[in-house]
Order: structure tokens, then sequence, then C-alpha cells
């Protein structure tokens, strides 16, 4: 099962490959077509817009279809490796990284049949790829579990859901990458991208997902730790780094709902100056990108350079 595992993963390597090149040709496409039907009257031949170009419907139906089997290929890995383990292959960065490739493949597809949007895979798939990339640097071996991950249920549920919190807040990422560089709110810079405020509205929708999400699994986390180790919370590095997203995640909602500031909060202002408080705000949508940054740095860069309790890289 342990090589099924592999082969599979590999699978799922190509495939999400071929995935990107499908939503790159499936947005280009948008762009540089613009499909039209004749129309024969009196006064002559007269082109109308078509609803959709049927050969660029085909290649976006062909990216989704490349998404599925990378889902399909990376579940039957994570399985496979589960049922050569014996325990949920989440205790390394190449069991989490594969794990995590493979739930943001699931996230995104959600997310896509219920916008009814294609056009975002073009940045999600890329990050699918991108982790399975970097899942190769990292040792596939099985080795023993550490006794602290040997609280079986406890670790796969908690590990889970802030797996699954990390892989919405990546559709939410692309969402507000696609935002930005259409310039922002009513805005659309590229016409094979979608507009800004579709870009807005999608990555809102997905944060409005993933933030209950990333709470709860550090709720669960805190709960593993007292099993683990004796106490809820002691400000390790993961934990710390994990409640930083959490807080910059808040932090965007904040400065959605309005044009204040925790400057312009009474106490506060009293020692802030007005200038400061009336200042320019950046968009609220560079708070998804800065809470993807960080969701990062909790992922690899407490893992791989900074020891702490959560320190399981296997590396």
């Amino acid at each position: 099962m342990a090589d099924l595992s592999i082969y599979l993963f590999w699978a799922g390597i190509l495939t999400s490959l071929a995935a990107v090149v499908a939503y790159v040709a499936y947005t280009l496409g948008v762009a540089v077509t613009s499909p039209r039907l004749a129309a024969q009257t009196e006064a002559g031949s007269v082109t109308i817009p078509s609803g959709a170009d049927p050969q660029r419907e085909g290649l976006g139906r062909l990216a989704t279809l490349f998404t599925v089997l990378t889902m399909l290929a990376l579940g039957g890995s994570v399985a496979a490796r589960w049922a050569a383990v014996h325990y949920a292959p989440m205790s390394n960065l190449y069991e989490f990284t594969v794990s995590f490739a493979f739930t943001i493949s699931v996230a995104y597809l959600i997310f896509e049949v219920h916008e009814g949007q294609r056009r975002f895979g073009v940045v999600a798939l890329p990050i699918v790829a991108a982790m399975l990339g970097v899942a190769t640097l990292f040792p596939d071996d099985i080795l023993p579990l550490v006794p602290a991950l040997q609280n079986g249920l406890l670790l796969t549920i908690h590990v889970s859901v802030m797996m699954i919190s990390y892989s919405v807040m990546t559709v939410a990422f692309a969402g507000a990458v696609i935002y930005l560089v259409q310039g922002g709110e009513g805005k659309q810079r590229f016409a094979a991208l979608p507009s800004g405020s579709a870009a807005g509205d999608f990555a809102h929708r997905a944060t409005v997902v993933g933030f209950p999400l990333l709470a709860a699994g550090i709720a669960l986390g805190a709960w593993w730790a007292n099993a683990a180790w004796g106490r809820y919370w002691g400000w390790d590095p993961k934990e710390t780094s994990a409640l930083v997203v959490l807080l910059a995640m808040a932090a965007y909602f904040h400065a959605r709902s309005g044009t204040g500031s925790v400057a312009g909060a009474p106490g506060i202002r009293k020692v802030i100056p007005t200038r400061v408080v009336r200042s320019w705000r950046p968009d609220p949508m560079w708070w998804l990108v800065a809470s993807f940054g960080l969701m990062l740095f909790t992922y690899f860069g407490v893992n791989l350079w900074i020891q702490g309790l959560h320190s399981y890289a296997g590396v």
C-alpha cells in the first residue's frame, strides 16, 4: 500500500500540472476569443455575441476534469498511506503536504461548482501543483509516531480541521489575488479574469467559511495540547503563529466593515494623532494575502526553522 500511495502521488502531480495548463488555456481563451453568431437579415449579414464558445468551454471542462482526477489521485494516495501506516497520514511534512494538496483541490472544486466560475483555478491549481512539488523534497519514510502524536482520534480531528481551514484560506487567497490584480472593487483591468467585484465576493465567501474553521482548529489544538502536554496553551511557536493567522483574518473583517480602525477606538484615539486615524488604509483584501503568507510561515517556517513542541517535520 505504501508503494501504491507513492504511485498515486506522482499521478496527482501529473494531473495537477495538466490542470494548470488547461486552466491557463481556458482563461486566456476568454480574452482572445470573441464568439459571435452570424444572422442573415434584409440589411445583410449581422454578427451578434453568442453565449459561449464550444472550444473554450471544452477547455474549461477539461480543466475541471483534470482537477477532479488530481483530487481522486491524491485522495487515493492519502487513503493508501493511511492503510499502510495504520494512522491518519498527517504526522510529518510529507504526509501533511500531500493531504493539504488534496484538501485544497477538494475545497477549490466545491467553490468552483458553487460559484459557477472556473477562472479562479488559474491561481488555485498552481498552488496545488507547487505543494506537491514541495512534498517531493521531504522524506516519505514510514517512522514510528512520537508519543504526543499517538492520540489518534484527537490528532486526526485537530489536524484535519486545521488543514481544511488552511485549504479554504488558499481558495480565499486565489480570489484576493485576482481582486487585487483587477484593481479592486468595480474594476476589471483584464478581460480574461473575473471582475474585481466577483473576485472580492468569492474571496469573502471563502473567508467566511475558513475563519470559523481555523478558530475551531485552534480550540481543538488546545484540547489536544492538554491531553499531550498537560496544558491547554503554552505559547509554543506553532500555537502563537496560528493565533496570529486568526488575528490577521479578524483584521480583514474589521477593515472590511467600514472606514474606522482600532486607532479610532475610544481611549486609543486620545493618544493617536488625528492624521494617523484618518490616514490612508490599504484595501482589506491585503489582509487575506497577509493571512496566507502567515499561514505558510506557520506551516513551513515553524516546522523547519523554529524549534518547538510542534516540530514534526520529519526532516
